[in-house]
Order: C-alpha cells, then structure tokens, then sequence
C-alpha cells in the first residue's frame, strides 16, 4: 500500500490543529502532525537530518509561535539540504505585504490569511500542489 503524503502543521493553536489535522485526514486522506513550539520544530529539524524523522510533503507554517517566528523558522529550514526544497504555506492571522514579501523570499509558496479560507479550501490548495 502507498504511503500517505505527511502534511507537518507548525502552529500552537489547539483548535486550529484540530481543525486543520481532520480536515487533512479526512478530507485530504494526507497524514497530518503538528509541532506547536519553534524548540521542537528545531529538533525535528535535527531528527530529519539524522534519518530518524519523516520528512514532510509539504509544511503548513504558522508565523507567530509562544516562543518563536515562524519567519525565522523558515529560513533555519532553508539552510537544511534535506528541507531547502519542502514546499511552505505560511498561515496568518497577519495581513502584511512586508512579511508576504519575506515570505516569498524563503521560498514559501503561498501566504495564507487563516480567516479568508475554510479548512476544505485549505485542503484543496494542499492537494493541488501534491498533485503528483
């Protein structure tokens, strides 16, 4: 059988990964996980690099963490050969062309405002882009 695509969703927001995680599930049939502090998507990083992590088919990036920026999270991301190429989708409650334009600059491949979208929207855009 076929391995399921693996959605990783960095975001603290308890409800919203619920959200999201289901409709990625059910919806998408993607595997989905969740990392919700900027410290262990670091050694997530570190763990993908050593082999003993999945690496992800696409990582839904929210910008503002307890204890990180996603932004700063992106760029540690893209310094890694094993994750410079993973598409990013930064989802915000933050409407900002300066942080779009950084956005863009690291290689995220869309901007996302969390409020201008439904979960079965996101799941779409998500399937679009893992068309394979």
């Amino acid at each position: 059988m076929k391995k399921k695509k693996l959605i990783l969703l960095i975001e603290d927001d308890d409800q919203i990964i619920d959200v999201y995680t289901f409709a990625l599930k059910k919806l998408g049939h993607f595997d989905a996980e969740a990392i919700t502090l900027g410290q262990y998507v670091l050694k997530w990083m570190e763990e993908v690099k050593q082999g003993k992590a999945r690496k992800p088919d696409l990582i839904l990036l929210d910008l503002i963490l307890p204890d990180y920026n996603g932004l700063d999270l992106l760029k540690e991301m893209r310094k890694e050969e094993e994750l410079k190429d993973t598409p990013v989708f930064i989802i915000t409650n933050y409407t900002s062309k300066e942080l779009e334009q950084i956005g863009i600059d690291l290689k995220s491949e869309k901007y996302l405002t969390k409020t201008k979208f439904t979960p079965t929207e996101l799941v779409q855009m998500v399937k679009e882009r893992l068309k394979e």
